[in-house]
């Protein structure tokens, strides 16, 4: 079980809202695409998105005919997504909750999916079983995290000069994130019902024109640094 983190509470994520689907959206689509092609979604597919954040994978989803059902936590990360939704006309059913809790009906969606979400649940067992329940037989589930830090050079510098300006967390350390590896991974959903589960990796790559635009938007944007940033003060500037 996961010890709670300050990533796990809807505030943190409201932060950056804004400025996350700016950043971070067109670069998380690359994983959405691949999540929704490796469960096979398509024209009528019933989707549930969990920890949807604005919905990079909800939009997309529906943007191939399915009927998406998407929840979050952070009511500013659900009001980006309807607003999308809506310019575009879109089939999506936007919640407000708790994908440890999740108000919906037993063995309902074709796929479910959690990218860069559940990872961060209090209490991941609980996560995995909620995304087991609401699927249907023969459902697939798709959930993904991130490849130790040390694995992206850039990153894990970045990371390792701020993490220590933060007592009790809030930002990767150690070159370490939660389910970033294999076995933990096919473990914890194996114990929540899931079979036949496979880990891939899958990389994208952003360019910045300097590491001043790269610190700029991971400020405005990146939900640790942004916390960092505010639980600092005028620390922060120094």
């Amino acid at each position: 079980m996961s010890t709670a983190s300050p990533l796990a509470v809807p505030e943190t994520w409201d932060l950056v809202a804004p400025e996350y689907v700016r950043e971070l959206m067109p670069v998380f689509e690359t994983f959405a695409q691949e999540a929704l092609g490796r469960a096979g979604v398509g024209r009528g597919s019933r989707v549930v998105d969990v920890a949807a954040g604005p919905g990079t994978l909800a939009l997309l989803a529906a943007r191939r005919g399915a009927r998406v059902t998407a929840l979050d936590f952070s009511p500013s990360m659900v009001a980006a997504l309807r607003e999308r939704a809506a310019a575009e006309a879109l089939d999506v059913e936007t919640l407000v909750g708790d994908g440890m809790a999740m108000a919906l009906p037993e063995r309902a969606f074709d796929a479910g999916f959690s990218l860069f979400g559940l990872m961060f649940f209090p209490d991941r067992p609980r996560g995995f079983r909620e995304l087991y329940r609401v699927l249907a037989p023969g459902g697939r589930a798709v959930v993904s995290s991130w490849l130790p830090m040390e694995r992206s050079p850039t990153m894990n510098v970045f990371y390792k000069s701020v993490a220590g300006l933060m007592p009790g967390g809030g930002a990767p350390r150690d070159g370490l994130m939660p389910l970033s590896d294999p076995t933990t991974c096919q473990r914890e959903m194996s114990a929540a019902g899931f079979v036949d589960v496979a880990v891939h990796e899958v990389s994208a790559r952003v360019e910045y024109a300097s590491t001043a635009a790269m610190v700029d938007a991971m400020v405005r944007s990146n939900a640790p640094v942004a916390l960092m940033r505010k639980t600092l003060g005028q620390k922060w500037y120094a």
